[in-house]
């Protein structure tokens, strides 16, 4: 699932990463972990890579390896 979201940094962008580099974070972890304590929760865990890969392999190996409809010859 993508985020609907799109965020501009601007001069911003600079001082974020010097910013995440201190922490020890990236960016992304750091916008998340700001924008958590102004709002009182807790960051939430992003997982790493696609989610959904494991299904859409199921998806692609189930069309391609679906069984094949034999034919018959008709007199």
């Amino acid at each position: 699932m993508k985020d609907p979201m799109s965020l501009r940094l601007g001069p911003l962008a600079e001082p974020i990463i010097e910013a995440a580099e201190a922490a020890g974070q990236t960016p992304s972890e750091w916008i998340r972990s700001a924008c958590a304590e102004t709002l009182g929760v807790d960051p939430p865990a992003m997982v790493s890579g696609n989610p959904g890969a494991a299904e859409q392999s199921a998806a692609a190996n189930a069309a391609r390896w679906k069984k094949k409809k034999r034919r018959t010859r008709s007199s």
